[in-house]
């Protein structure tokens, strides 16, 4: 996401509006309107770590979101779930299997019908048309208004289908961990760009008038090797394992003897299938639903590590600092710390 383009621009209804004003090293700054609080600290660690274009959250949602303004390009996928999308121009409505695309610095609000889990990918728009030009070449065989020639920022929805956003959803998880990694900065950026180019490989079918030949997109896993379907689905049944379970003390052991697998073999199979290894990811679902806790309720830190399966609150702590840079008691003390906040 690239951190030193300025946001500008109204929403329609500024009454309960704030603008935010993330400062960089250098001195400069980027505004931001009615972000969500999580939202505006990924987008203060996507500045501290340099202009990376593209990167990657996974989010459950239960309450509204507010109308905010973004600094960067969104494309909201849907797995679990639904919600409507309000925009300027309308409301949208959003099923599992279908994304929402929305260009920067047009207002939207995220409303769920009652659960939605959802993976937004906050791409820099400029990025994102130039990936797309060289991902479709010839305009007349992509569907109508996607081109970036024709697309004006405007909202789209798209229905690339909930299987082909299953066989993504890998790509999105290895994005989104990238921060912890440590890597040099350019080799980040490197990465994140290469993993954005792969997901559109694989969603090329949703992006191109049905029926064409020589489109179809040969599933391929984040590692090198296929799945067999009877490995694809005890590799599946641990991960919902872990969602329904977050709360146990898992060990990869136990796991393994959940599913008939050994230790080795099952680990490899939900490496190829997920991205990373089965306790990172569990560790992913944890900080998921962790987050939406801090945000959306009013448990203390402690019963919401606790309801998530981390006894230690300050196991949860380091997570939520490394994904966004300050603790859980700074985040609810101020939920948008080093931004000045002022009404318009």
């Amino acid at each position: 996401m690239a951190s030193g383009s300025a946001l500008r621009g109204e929403a329609p209804d500024n009454r309960n509006s704030v603008t935010v004003s993330v400062r960089q090293e250098d001195g400069a700054s980027t505004d931001y309107r009615d972000l969500e609080a999580a939202e505006i600290l990924q987008l203060q660690a996507a500045v501290a770590r340099g202009p990376i274009p593209v990167t990657a959250i996974e989010s459950i949602r239960t309450r509204p979101m507010r109308r905010a303004v973004f600094g960067a390009a969104k494309i909201v996928h849907v797995m679990d779930g639904a919600a409507k999308v309000e925009t300027a121009s309308g409301t949208y409505k959003l099923s599992p299997g279908s994304a929402f695309v929305l260009g920067t610095g047009r207002w939207c609000s995220l409303i769920p019908v009652r659960v939605v889990r959802v993976w937004t990918i906050y791409v820099d728009e400029e990025f994102l048309r130039a990936q797309m030009g060289w991902a479709l070449p010839v305009r007349g065989r992509v569907l109508p208004g996607l081109h970036p020639l024709d697309w004006t920022g405007g909202p789209l929805v798209l229905k690339p289908g909930i299987d082909n956003l299953r066989r993504v959803e890998p790509i999105w998880r290895q994005m989104s961990v990238l921060d912890s990694l440590q890597l040099p900065p350019e080799k980040a950026a490197a990465r994140a760009v290469a993993l954005f180019a792969w997901a559109v490989e694989l969603s090329i079918e949703a992006l191109v008038v049905p029926g064409l030949e020589g489109v179809e997109s040969r599933p391929r896993s984040p590692v090198l090797g296929t799945l067999s379907s009877s490995s694809a689905g005890q590799a599946g049944r641990a991960a919902r394992l872990l969602r329904a379970r977050m709360a146990e003390a898992w060990s990869v052991e136990q796991l393994a003897r959940e599913v008939a697998l050994s230790r080795t073999h099952l680990t490899r199979l939900f490496s190829g299938q997920f991205g990373i290894a089965p306790i990172r990811f569990l560790t992913e679902v944890r900080l998921t639903e962790f987050t939406r806790l801090i945000e959306e309720t009013d448990l203390t830190v402690d019963a919401a590590a606790r309801s998530v399966g981390w006894s230690d609150s300050r196991v949860a702590a380091i997570w939520f600092r490394r994904r966004f840079g300050v603790s859980p008691s700074q985040f609810r003390r101020s939920p948008h710390p080093f931004v000045e906040s002022s009404a318009p």
